[in-house]
């Protein structure tokens, strides 16, 4: 095990050399992606990859699965040549496409997030085998080679992947558990709880897939044709898959939406945007969608609604957007950044955070105390805002201007927000000693020291 580390070691300099020379010169690197989990974020630079976060499942990657946070960030180690395309995070999961097609996975196990045929789950340990140790998929459910994968995203306890020919594939965590990803799979079966290598999900031949995005457990895909189809959920999550139909186990397309060019997913509530850059939402939580203070409920929106916000301006379009748990950010084709939803640790990014000396860790607050019901600008000195970053299993968004700056905002608690906070303890009272609220520049690859933040007690 030891020189197998060593081995992997080695290989460091040559697999991080741009990060490692801005570091030297005290300049930050062109960041490619983030991928952002609810405790682990990987920034791609290079196509290498560097983690910052939590490490409690070994889901950093970082060889040690001890329960530890690791600020600053630091380069994932791999085999000598192997380089990467896309990176995701989510619960206590990871996985990453190499340049070959090939997905690496690391992290929890306990139902299959690996893809690897097992469920063997070893956390906190060094042992050989360990969570925090990368490793290559080898072969599908069907026993063919698993490659041609062009991009990766992670559920909370599922992975997914879409390869090159349109088809999408799904492993980990299929039946009814802490959270209901029952019908995960897409493949009318509901029977098991854990697919534990990646498994095809079968969509009529002529549709081809070329975007997927994951909730906590509901599968979003965008077809070449522009049409949305989603599948999971259980029985429970009509509204929230959008296509009106009770049937969760397969495949549905989305209705009432015309040909779009993008889509992402909160948690209970999802977007679309189409070709005249005009947003549309739908779910269970549609108060999350920026209609407004619906004066009690949770507003669902079961069809998908084309939704107009005259805060923008006239003749404003939606270039991008990303959802978090609870907010939704914009970026307008003015190079603007706009954020609205449940603000309670900061995830909106407009100053807007709960009082925690009245409210513990305990999530013990009521469902309006902290919401922005409609769209307030983010950062109004930037103006050339260009890619959004964050995930339905997050509390928090990345943001990153047309120059390659970075922006950071919202819930901290493992210190990836990439701003040098060091929280200590794994849990704390009053969380409001570590979360932003304000979106912030940060350089996290040029960061060498952590400042550690004592937990707030009563």
């Amino acid at each position: 095990m030891m020189k197998h580390v060593l081995k992997l070691l080695a290989t460091l300099p040559l697999l991080s050399l741009a990060a490692l020379n801005a570091a030297e010169n005290n300049s930050s690197p062109v960041v490619q992606h983030i991928a952002t989990g609810e405790y682990q974020v990987f920034y791609l630079v290079e196509n290498m990859l560097w983690g910052i976060g939590a490490n409690r499942a070994g889901q950093l990657g970082i060889g040690n699965s001890q329960a530890f946070y690791q600020v600053p960030p630091v380069p994932i180690t791999f085999p000598e040549g192997v380089s990467f395309t896309d990176v995701a995070a989510g619960g206590y999961q990871s996985l990453a496409a190499d340049r070959a097609g090939h997905v690496w996975t690391w992290g929890a196990n306990d139902f299959g997030q690996k893809g690897e045929g097992t469920t063997i789950d070893i956390r906190e340990s060094t042992a050989p085998g360990n969570n925090g140790i990368p490793g290559m998929i080898q072969e599908s459910d069907d026993g063919t080679v698993f490659d041609h994968v062009i991009s990766v995203k992670s559920g909370l306890q599922f992975n997914t992947a879409l390869k090159n020919d349109g088809s999408v594939w799904v492993w980990g965590l299929c039946g009814k558990e802490a959270v209901d990803s029952t019908g995960i799979g897409g493949d009318s079966d509901i029977g098991r709880k854990a697919i534990t290598r990646p498994r095809h999900v079968p969509f009529d031949a002529t549709v081809r897939i070329v975007q997927i995005v994951a909730s906590d457990n509901i599968m979003f895909a965008r077809d070449a044709n522009g049409g949305v189809w989603s599948w999971g959920g259980g029985p429970d999550s009509v509204a929230n898959r959008g296509s009106g139909e009770s049937d969760y186990c397969k495949p549905h397309q989305v209705a009432n939406l015309p040909a779009v060019v993008d889509i992402t997913t909160g948690s209970g509530f999802a977007y679309a945007v189409d070709a005249d850059g005009v947003l549309w939402g739908w779910g269970s939580c549609g108060t999350y969608l920026g209609l407004g203070d619906p004066k009690g409920g949770w507003m669902p929106i079961p069809k998908a609604t084309k939704l107009s916000f005259p805060e923008f301006g006239s003749g404003r379009k939606v270039v991008a957007v990303a959802a978090s748990a609870h907010a939704t950010h914009v970026i307008l084709d003015d190079g603007t950044l706009w954020g609205w939803g449940d603000s309670a640790m900061g995830e909106v990014g407009d100053g807007t955070m709960l009082d925690f000396s009245k409210h513990k860790h305990s999530w013990d607050w009521g469902k309006y105390e902290a919401m922005v019901f409609r769209p307030v600008r983010i950062a109004a000195n930037v103006h050339d805002f260009k890619a959004l970053y964050t995930t339905s299993q997050c509390f928090y968004s990345y943001a990153v201007t047309a120059s390659g700056t970075l922006y950071s905002w919202g819930r901290n608690k493992t210190g990836i927000l990439g701003n040098g906070v060091l929280p200590t303890g794994d849990a704390g009272t009053y969380p409001d000693s570590w979360n932003v609220p304000v979106a912030t520049q940060v350089s996290p690859l040029i960061m060498k020291t952590a400042t550690k933040v004592p937990t707030k007690t009563e």
